[in-house]
């Protein structure tokens, strides 16, 4: 669970995640802490670059299930993975988990070049510039085969799913992280409206969704209407595996 706190330093205030109906909410810095990771992760927050400037609740459901699998793990979870994160806005669920897991290969938080400035500002905050990098990963654009967000073992993705016009490029961009075999997806998702359930029919034509309900607190998540999953890509049949090949050869 998280507690948001007072920081004793003047520079730094207190926020709140924000409301379904909040609209703009001033640039502030504070903190955030949780039970489970020994640091408070401080936090800038500023919405003139986006919804992204805030943080959102989902992004407790996921750091929370993280902080459980890590004691069930005896603190080795992600040890040795390199992990990316879209969408990540502020960075909260990357920090929180670099953080948690010290002995990751690597974190990339990525967004659009909007968030660039507040998601490198919340990395130093934190001083995880060793381990954190950000970078800018648009949804649906070719990835360059040189990218540090290439080659992830785990790829989080935190309340991305909320506008339809963004559907089809977030699941394109899911699909070319997934370029491992071994590639997993943690997905946090609230719903919010009927039209959501066409990112669903659209996803599962591709990937293999498993509802994530072994975290004691999932139960009380899921009465506000948020779910964790985690995603793998589905097995590519004969033909597109030749498909693959050819392009590989180009």
């Amino acid at each position: 669970m998280s507690t948001i706190a007072e920081q004793p330093a003047p520079a730094f205030g207190t926020f709140d995640y924000v409301s379904e109906r909040e609209q703009e909410v001033k640039a502030h810095t504070g903190s955030i802490a949780f039970d489970g990771i020994s640091d408070p992760i401080l936090l800038a927050q500023d919405m003139s670059g986006g919804c992204g400037g805030k943080i959102w609740k989902c992004a407790n459901v996921m750091i929370d299930y993280f902080i459980w699998k890590s004691n069930q793990l005896h603190g080795k979870l992600f040890e040795g993975q390199k992990i990316v994160e879209i969408g990540s806005g502020t960075g909260l669920v990357g920090l929180a988990v670099a953080k948690l897991c010290p002995a990751i290969k690597q974190m990339v938080i990525t967004d659009q070049m909007p968030m660039m400035g507040l998601m490198q500002e919340n990395i130093k905050l934190n001083r995880l510039e060793q381990s954190v990098k950000a970078d800018v990963l648009n949804w649906g654009e070719t990835i360059p085969s040189m990218s540090q967000v290439l080659g992830a073992d785990v790829i989080l993705a935190s309340d991305c799913i909320y506008l339809e016009e963004a559907f089809i490029p977030l699941l394109e961009t899911f699909f070319a992280l997934t370029n491992k075999s071994t590639s997993i997806i943690y997905l946090t998702y609230r719903k919010r409206r009927n039209a959501d359930k066409l990112f669903f029919q659209a996803a599962k034509k591709k990937f293999i969704f498993k509802d994530i309900t072994e975290d004691p607190m999932m139960k009380v998540y899921m009465r506000d209407k948020m779910h964790l999953f985690s995603v793998t890509r589905k097995p590519l049949n004969q033909q597109q595996l030749q498909d693959l090949h050819k392009q590989e050869a180009l």
